[in-house]
């Protein structure tokens, strides 16, 4: 790859990167831990993720378990997750919070493939917000006298390339996260 777009690319990829993360947040009817661990958790007089508190598992298909590592913080994860307003009704035994995953509605489908939307919607923002960026870095640049408009022209065909194929992306992605909700 050309060294010019390797920062470029590195960021392009990070942005991919994140919206991975937050389109797994979205459930689909089956028992993810990824639909929980980051989750803020108010725990010894701060903000943390689930699994800094505890180890979750998911034993059965339609079951998550959460191991909390402190007795004192039970309390602390079953109300996190009761926030997070995600539709699951978390009960505990000592330190063992079980999540059964109820079966989705047609309602939350519906939901849940409207949020899928309005996530890749932002990861396209955050995309072309990279470019504009990366555009106007070039451009000073070529003011500058460091390289001529052939050359912003050449990059600036490279960087549109990356930017469609990583659209795609998260396009194709949004498209299996559909179908997995959509499946009953």
């Amino acid at each position: 790859m050309d060294n010019v777009l390797l920062e470029t690319n590195q960021k392009i990829q990070n942005s991919l990167e994140h919206f991975k993360r937050e389109l797994s947040t979205i459930r689909a009817g089956r028992a993810n831990p990824t639909l929980i661990e980051n989750l803020p958790i108010s725990a010894y007089g701060a903000k943390m993720k689930l699994l800094e508190v505890g180890t979750i598992s998911s034993p059965q298909p339609n079951l998550l378990t959460v191991q909390v590592w402190d007795a004192g913080v039970v309390q602390d994860v079953v109300k996190g997750i009761q926030e997070a307003n995600l539709g699951l009704n978390p009960s505990y035994e000592g330190q063992l919070v079980r999540l059964p995953i109820p079966p989705l509605t047609e309602e939350r489908r519906a939901e849940f493939i409207k949020l899928a939307h309005t996530k890749m919607e932002q990861a396209k923002i955050e995309l072309r917000q990279i470019r504009q960026d990366i555009r106007a870095s070039w451009d000073r640049q070529m003011e500058a006298g460091e390289f001529g408009e052939d050359e912003f022209d050449r990059r600036a065909k490279l960087l549109q390339d990356m930017i469609d194929k990583t659209s795609s992306q998260i396009d194709e992605m949004v498209k299996v996260k559909e179908e997995e909700l959509v499946q009953v």
